[in-house]
């Protein structure tokens, strides 16, 4: 699968609705529909052609994130999405409304962008 080309067709992709009202209960509160869409591409880890070391996280990933990488995601408002190698995930908080990576080891946010397109 490339990137480019399933970020062209987002809109097209059909919202996983009970995946999505999960993520929702748990961060206690709506999602934006870009990232309704991108967590309803696939229910499994999803690898790209065209960036090697990106993988989209699987729905187990992204739901059992706090307590598989020990980082408190829900309370941090973050929903990590995207695992881009060396303890280094791309993440959206949604209290900022903002994309960017964060380091689960370190804690630490860094290239901070408004969208995912501006992101990458």
């Amino acid at each position: 699968m490339k990137l480019k080309e399933t970020l062209n067709k987002l809109v097209n992709v059909i919202i996983n609705e009970d995946f999505v009202k999960r993520v929702e209960a748990m961060y206690s509160r709506e999602i934006p529909d870009e990232i309704k869409r991108i967590v309803s591409i696939n229910k499994d880890t999803v690898f790209y052609d065209d960036f090697p070391l990106l993988r989209g996280l699987s729905h187990s990933e992204i739901f059992d994130s706090s307590h598989d990488m020990s980082v408190d995601f829900i309370h941090k408002g973050i929903i990590p999405l995207f695992d881009v190698g060396d303890n280094d995930y791309i993440v959206y908080d949604v209290l900022e409304k903002r994309w960017y990576t964060f380091n689960i080891v370190n804690e630490v946010k860094f290239n901070k962008a408004s969208s995912l397109i501006e992101y990458l």
